[in-house]
């Protein structure tokens, strides 16, 4: 018997801090929504990790390559504090996973770094919608030093003036994630979709405005989109246990990677947009890469829900 396609189907791509995790927390109180947590982000660090301990690339295709695969989850499990399955990160198994699914309402929760280069492109699944999760450089950049701060802290890489957070330079010792170049692969990604026919009006929405304008914002965006939208949406349970639902590269990721996720995770609505800091209150790692990815911003701006 044939499976019946999802009426929905969307892959929200991002960059951390933006109100991603917190927005999934939302749309699962959508009857029938199934939520994807970030597939290629895990696939894509995976093969960094692996290249960074054993200098070769890892294969996208998980048949026959089991074991370098295996080894590539095990090295992230370390890093993350959280089991991940080998089975989940492999291009080849996302790909498919998500054009398999047959729930009503899908959603992909998923960083652009993920799929940065046309070999990881071709993993992109057929039959999505595409929207992409854009914040001012100012706010993301701000929030995610602190946590690349905490992550690299934990684990022990940091050496000399890097120790401490006023000398902490992210755009430097940040290894684990493609941080200096965020906003140009979330642009990149974009005009992607756009003129490769995957999706040629991708959708984008500033999580500064769903901050600012929740109820106003979140209508709109479930409208055009086709997801049932009621008010009740915009309060949540703050308890963690939703994300037990979620397909995601390992069973508790969301809950064990603190550094990332535990503030979104332990939410219960859209928190009120902070004040912008002015140029002068930045750290100057925040302020050089805020700069750099402003012109990639701004092109998203002209194109936002």
């Amino acid at each position: 018997m044939a499976s019946t396609p999802a009426s929905v189907r969307l892959i929200v791509w991002c960059m951390p801090r933006t109100i991603s995790t917190a927005l999934a927390k939302c749309l699962s109180a959508i009857e029938g929504l199934e939520v994807w947590f970030e597939p290629f982000c895990y696939s894509e660090t995976a093969a960094n990790v692996y290249k960074q301990a054993v200098g070769r690339d890892l294969p996208k295709v998980y048949d026959g390559n089991e074991e370098a695969i295996a080894s590539a989850a095990e090295i992230l499990s370390n890093i993350v504090g959280s089991e991940i399955e080998a089975d989940r990160i492999a291009f080849s198994a996302v790909k498919q996973a998500l054009e398999s699914t047959t729930a009503k309402y899908v959603i992909v929760k998923d960083m652009a770094f993920g799929v940065r280069d046309e070999d990881s492109r071709a993993y992109i699944p057929a039959g999505y919608r595409h929207v992409f999760l854009v914040r001012h450089p100012v706010r993301a950049y701000s929030s995610y030093r602190r946590a690349a701060f905490k992550q690299l802290t934990s684990m022990g890489v940091l050496k000399g003036d890097a120790r401490n957070l006023e000398t902490f330079d992210f755009g430097v010792e940040d290894f684990l994630l493609p941080s200096k170049t965020f906003y140009q692969d979330l642009h990149s990604l974009w005009a992607y979709v756009r003129e490769s026919g995957l999706d040629p009006e991708p959708i984008v929405l500033d999580s500064d405005d769903l901050l600012e304008r929740p109820s106003e914002v979140l209508s709109k965006f479930c409208r055009l989109v086709g997801l049932p939208y009621s008010h009740s949406l915009l309060q949540w349970d703050s308890s963690t246990a939703v994300a037990d639902s979620w397909k995601a590269p390992g069973e508790a990721v969301a809950k064990d990677f603190v550094t990332m996720y535990e503030t979104a995770m332990k939410s219960s609505c859209f928190m009120p947009l902070s004040k912008l800091a002015t140029r002068d209150q930045l750290p100057a790692d925040v302020l050089r890469l805020s700069d750099a990815g402003m012109k990639f911003y701004e092109e998203l701006q002209k194109h936002k829900l």
